[in-house]
């Protein structure tokens, strides 16, 4: 990083960070103490609306416990039943209906109710009925004298409706049933819920009883509210997020001995819109102070930062072997002095470095004469081993074994000529006449790898016809063995020195082995071309079952072969190898198994003044 970039950095650094440390800790703070300002408002509205809810419910149990007190109910038949029970229906405007049921809870005379709506009170269906039938608590009201049934609601209606009973005396068997209507508190929960709140009753189970009309129904967070203040029975107060997906400051408060509960909540964005004000304030303010430190940054690095930007120049010109750059030596102060002792520092070192640059040269003018006389020496040394190795090595074969194989061939060639063929002693000196020509071929061969370092270095010739010699040497094993040919021969490859038969003998080794590698046909790609204008280039590929890595090191060892044909002593690239040594060329094998092998040999153009490394 630049040395302005740190001064940048740090300055930000110094002037941001407090901000925003300190924008952050009253950011914390005023949200904390919203929460417990807002949470308890909340709170209070929430107990406001159980404390509501718990006395419509009880109000409603004591106005129908007098009904059917001051009621001759025990009394009443059918008949006058309805009409009795009308009089409180229409002083009860919170109720919906009444119905006076025996123990068994049949129904004496049918259900007395209003067809008017208004005032509190809900409109009664035949499905509402179907619902209080099921919801009355008439063996709960049988045993205490009076009970007040689970809530529930009707799909047209926001607030619930709850199903009330009572005995019609101390000892009487028959029960007042009533339909108590919630519309009030649905009412208090619409003016709650009003301008983006969230307000709603729950019975013990956790579902609404009293909600808004367009209320969704309850996510997840807020189910978990209403989950844990009903099991603790005390008020709690958190953020949720709702179904719509607004997060939201609510809380819990029980409905006292009912078991219900009443949820009220707020916007978490009005409920905390001060500490959102306090962060954009300190984002706001760390903006501002981002832009005073770049200022105060950028006057800073022209008279700090510039120098020292120059200096990390010039340092890298040194690094870089420019000796000659220098840097401004600009005012008397320690970055001036600097700048002087710089340029002091890099004259001295070109001028060292002119002298060390000399010696180099010079030490390594003398280190490739050596080298190039070491090596000159140490080839003639090898060439020198290797021709006496060959030499004692043929002379010996020539003479141990060589004049006693020309006897026998001899005696073998007339005792075949007086033999008659079919016989068995004929066969059996044929087949010993076989080997023994075979033998002579392996000391004819040795003797060729003596021969092709004595006779010398050759002469000029087109390397184009040796290689068409082998390819029509071997035509007829290409049809025969059903081997297609691809030969490239480019233009212009420059002439070679040494001798057109024996370079012939290298090719045609080269083909009849890659010929051996695929029995069962194949593709078999023959190319010649030029190298940098000083070697020529010949590459030999076919398509056969390839060499193993373990045997390729072994290769071109004399007596070594990969391949089961018989005849074959394993002498062909021996001798390919010792004739483009001879040649003061290179032979390199490459080959994947299963994928077949690529020879290449690379010979010095006759022009060329070097021989290849």
């Amino acid at each position: 990083m630049r040395f302005a970039s740190r001064l940048m950095l740090v300055l930000a650094l110094v002037g941001v960070v407090p901000v925003l440390l300190l924008g952050g800790l009253s950011f914390r703070a005023n949200r904390d103490e919203l929460h417990h300002l807002v949470g308890g408002l909340q709170t209070q509205a929430a107990t406001d609306l159980a404390r509501s809810c718990q006395k419509l419910v009880l109000l409603g149990v004591d106005n129908l416990r007098l009904a059917a007190e001051y009621l001759p109910l025990e009394r009443l038949g059918p008949k006058d039943a309805s009409a009795v029970l009308s009089i409180p229906l229409r002083q009860l405007g919170m109720l919906n209906l009444l119905v006076l049921v025996d123990d068994q809870g049949r129904a004496i005379a049918p259900a007395v109710f209003s067809s008017e709506e208004g005032g509190g009170r809900q409109r009664v269906t035949d499905d509402s009925l179907a619902l209080f039938s099921r919801q009355a608590p008439v063996q709960a009201a049988l045993s205490t004298g009076a009970a007040i049934g689970p809530p529930y609601r009707t799909p047209e209606a926001s607030g619930g409706r709850v199903a009330l009973a009572v005995r019609a005396g101390e000892k009487a068997s028959r029960l007042l049933l009533a339909e108590l209507s919630l519309a009030e508190l649905g009412s208090r929960v619409e003016e709650l819920a009003r301008e983006g709140g969230r307000a709603f009753i729950v019975d013990h189970q956790g579902l609404p009883v009293a909600s808004t009309s367009e209320h969704p129904g309850l996510s997840e967070e807020e189910r978990g509210l209403v989950a844990e203040g009903l099991s603790r029975g005390a008020s709690v107060v958190r953020t949720v997020r709702g179904v719509d997906g607004v997060e939201y400051l609510a809380a819990f408060a029980p409905v006292p001995d009912l078991g219900w509960g009443a949820v009220v909540g707020r916007k978490a964005s009005e409920a905390f819109a001060p500490a959102e004000y306090v962060r954009r304030s300190t984002f706001f303010w760390a903006l501002v102070a981002l832009a005073i430190t770049g200022v105060l940054g950028l006057v800073l690095s022209r008279g700090v930062s510039q120098p020292v930007a120059r200096l990390s120049e010039g340092v890298a010109a040194l690094a870089a072997g420019r000796y000659e750059q220098r840097v401004s030596e600009e005012g008397r102060d320690e970055l001036g002095l600097l700048a002087r002792s710089f340029n002091h520092m890099a004259g001295e070192l070109q001028r060292r470095d002119a002298e060390l640059r000399r010696w180099s040269e010079e030490l390594q003018r003398r280190v490739d004469e050596r080298t190039r006389e070491l090596r000159e020496a140490q080839d003639q040394i090898t060439r020198t081993r290797r021709l006496a190795a060959l030499g004692s090595l043929s002379a010996g074969i020539a003479h141990e074994l060589n004049n006693p194989l020309t006897g026998i061939l001899g005696l073998l060639s007339l005792s075949c000529e007086e033999i008659p063929a079919q016989s068995n002693v004929g066969q059996s000196l044929r087949m010993a006449l076989e080997q023994a020509r075979r033998m002579a071929n392996i000391i004819r061969e040795l003797r060729q790898m003596t021969e092709q370092e004595r006779a010398g270095t050759g002469r000029p010739l087109d390397p184009v016809q040796p290689l068409r010699a082998a390819l029509h040497e071997v035509r007829e094993d290409l049809q025969s063995r059903g081997v297609s040919l691809n030969c490239d021969i480019a233009a212009g490859v420059p002439r070679v020195l040494g001798h057109a038969d024996q370079l012939q003998k290298v090719v045609t080794n080269l083909l009849r082995n890659a010929l051996t590698a695929m029995p069962a046909g194949g593709a078999l790609s023959v190319g010649l071309a030029t190298v940098e204008g000083d070697a020529v280039c010949l590459s030999v590929k076919d398509t056969g079952k390839g060499i193993p890595e373990s045997l390729r090191e072994r290769i071109f060892d004399p007596f070594f072969t990969t391949k089961d044909e018989p005849g074959r002593v394993g002498l062909g690239l021996s001798v390919a190898h010792r004739i483009i040594e001879a040649h003061h060329g290179r032979i390199r094998l490459e080959s994947a198994e299963g994928q077949g092998t690529t020879v290449t040999v690379i010979l010095p153009a006759a022009s060329a003044e070097a021989h290849l490394a």
